[in-house]
């Protein structure tokens, strides 16, 4: 998302980015996006030991993708926090993991050993020779259907999602948003954001990585973190 220069004030929106907690498909190192499968019960404590952590911050808001593993892991979240007992989960498709198509629930190594042979390069180097938005281009070209999303596919939808929370939460006061999301929703954000963050980073389950908007500006404030 460009920085709005919209509302150039000293209001600040503080988000809050969430991975959802390791889900079974995490454990069994297959590929996720649309595809969805609940919290293991190593997920559900990573994610309350979360909300322990956010538990004294006053949330004004709280979303998540509308898929069952981020809602799953936001409830959690939201039990343990002192002052969201009022606040309703907002699910928004605009945060949902990015589409692998074809590659749905794939096993990990197998699913990266056909985007190498359609980039003509060892995984090794494929990871360290394409930037974001080559390798999820070449996911889509990859996938026999083209039904994956690439980078601009994915965008359009994330550009959505964060001007709705700006545009809802653009008040006369300070505001702390929760969003619980999903690995590659975060990465995308977070190393548009700031280009010194490596898109190769792996994105911890229930890490906590926060963006601050003031003056029309993002700023990211932390990333990938266990403690705020």
């Amino acid at each position: 998302m460009k920085n709005r220069g919209a509302c150039m004030d000293k209001k600040r929106i503080t988000i809050y980015f969430i991975r959802h907690g390791e889900t079974y498909l995490n454990k069994y190192k297959r590929m996720q996006g649309w595809a969805d499968t609940p919290l293991t019960k190593e997920g559900e404590v990573v994610a309350k030991k979360t909300g322990e952590i956010l538990s004294d911050l006053r949330f004004d808001a709280v979303y998540s993708s509308d898929l069952g593993r981020t809602i799953q892991t936001a409830k959690i979240i939201v039990k343990e926090n002192n002052y969201a007992s009022h606040i309703k989960i907002q699910p928004k498709m605009e945060f949902r993991e990015s589409f692998f198509g074809y590659f749905e629930g794939a096993l990990q190594s197998d699913a990266y050993q056909t985007f190498a042979k359609a980039a003509n390069k060892s995984i090794d180097k494929m990871f360290e020779g394409l930037s974001l938005e080559e390798f999820m281009n070449l996911i889509k070209q990859a996938d026999p259907f083209h039904e994956a999303e690439n980078y601009e596919e994915l965008w359009e939808r994330l550009d959505r999602g964060l001007a709705h929370i700006i545009g809802s939460n653009d008040n006369a006061k300070n505001s702390n948003i929760l969003v619980v999301t999903h690995g590659n929703v975060i990465r995308n954000i977070f190393t548009k954001m700031d280009a010194t963050i490596s898109p190769a980073i792996e994105i911890l389950n229930s890490g906590i990585s926060t963006l601050i908007y003031q003056d029309g500006e993002f700023k990211v404030s932390g990333f990938n973190q266990t403690k705020i």
